[in-house]
């Protein structure tokens, strides 16, 4: 049997000693790190770059932003889409400081204090409501980083996919909801605007003849005109109805055509244009994608690229 001399025994002895202290600092602070620059972070998944990428770069990723007391406060992996961000060139602060770390598969885990995340964050009221001194948490998991000319590629198939989507469940709407008798159950379709439409006339008739949007307005001369609508969600979810409200809308245009200079009042893009294609008397019903309904933002109750459905009636120029 072989002994360690004592001279060796003691050397490891003293260097047990010296890194007792460095292990125990890790496992408390749970793997976390600290760069120059302050940032305090970790890496769940994959490893730290050794060289940030250049410029012309885009990242797609999730993020979740916990509070002090564990509390989520934004949580983008439930989103069906994926964020998309111009490859950070500069760490100007923390968050960009840790991108600039992150590639393809990668997930990392950012303390941050309260203070630091109400000067980036301000316009949030979650945020706005934590309390001063205390620590949040970002977790931030990149599912590519991609050249310009890939980015473009994946832009150009996420639209096509979105429209091919929104079409799909207004076909779906349009298919289910026929009037008996008329081709296509009395539905007409601009391709070129991507709005399905029925309009019925004052006599209670369809008007299956005339395509009123491929024309130009009914209401060419008015500058404004006021109507009655209801909004819904494709799935029949009423989100706006005028008559409850108490009030009529009322749209204006500065031009000749609206879908070219009707002015921007109403969140519902559609509101503002489509009123100058009917007559008095007449009442029209839209399916129209999300461009020309809330956008790829959406609002409360209406998801991000939601197509509606859209009735206007009462029409009055002015």
């Amino acid at each position: 049997m072989k002994f360690q001399n004592k001279g060796s025994m003691k050397k490891n002895i003293w260097l047990i000693a010296l890194l007792a202290p460095m292990v125990l600092m890790l496992s408390c602070n749970g793997g976390f790190k600290t760069s120059e620059r302050g940032l305090v972070y970790r890496f769940t998944q994959g490893e730290p770059l050794k060289k940030p990428y250049g410029p012309h770069h885009f990242m797609l990723l999730n993020h979740m932003l916990i509070g002090p007391d564990g509390d989520t406060l934004e949580n983008s992996f439930k989103s069906d889409t994926l964020e998309e961000l111009p490859y950070p060139l500069q760490p100007n602060n923390e968050l960009l400081e840790a991108l600039m770390m992150m590639g393809t598969g990668t997930e990392v885990e950012v303390k941050i204090s309260t203070d630091s995340l109400k000067q980036k964050i301000g316009g949030s009221p979650l945020i706005g409501l934590l309390a001063a001194g205390k620590e949040a948490r970002f977790i931030i998991r990149v599912d590519k980083v991609l050249s310009a000319e890939d980015y473009d590629a994946y832009r150009n198939q996420k639209f096509l996919n979105r429209i091919m989507a929104e079409n799909k469940m207004i076909d779906d709407f349009a298919s289910k909801n026929m009037v008996k008798g008329l081709a296509d159950g009395g539905w007409l379709l601009d391709s070129t605007k991507m709005i399905k439409y029925r309009i019925k006339r004052a006599n209670g008739f369809y008007d299956i003849e005339q395509r009123r949007l491929e024309n130009a307005p009914a209401l060419k001369s008015a500058k404004a005109a006021t109507f009655h609508c209801e909004v819904f969600n494709i799935d029949g979810t009423l989100l706006v109805n005028s008559s409850m409200e108490g009030r009529m809308y009322k749209a204006e245009k500065v031009g000749v055509d609206p879908f070219e200079s009707a002015l921007a009042i109403y969140d519902v893009k559609c509101l503002n244009i489509l009123p100058f294609y009917l007559n008095e008397g007449e009442e029209g019903e839209f399916l129209v994608t999300s461009s020309n309904g809330y956008g790829n933002r959406g609002r409360i109750g209406v998801p991000a690229y939601a197509p509606l459905r859209v009735v206007i009636k009462s029409v009055k120029p002015e």
